[in-house]
């Protein structure tokens, strides 16, 4: 995990709070954090982007996230 991805294309993750889903669209360009979970094996992993905690398709991390990097 810790794995940093940039976004070629703009997606969209899920925001839950209290029970509550909120779809959060993400720019392109952007920046995410793999947080838990696999994109190979998972139909949805844990990232950060914008200091929240969201769910985002493994299926548009792996098709549209380019890997940077690994956190420190």
């Amino acid at each position: 995990m810790g794995k940093i991805f940039k976004l070629r294309n703009q997606r969209r993750a899920i925001l839950s709070e209290e029970d509550h889903p909120t779809v959060i669209p993400i720019p392109a360009r952007a920046t995410v954090v793999l947080l838990g979970g696999d994109i190979d094996e998972d139909p949805f992993v844990k990232i950060r982007y914008g200091g929240r905690v969201l769910l985002m398709r493994s299926e548009d991390l792996r098709n549209s996230g380019e890997l940077l990097g690994k956190l420190p």
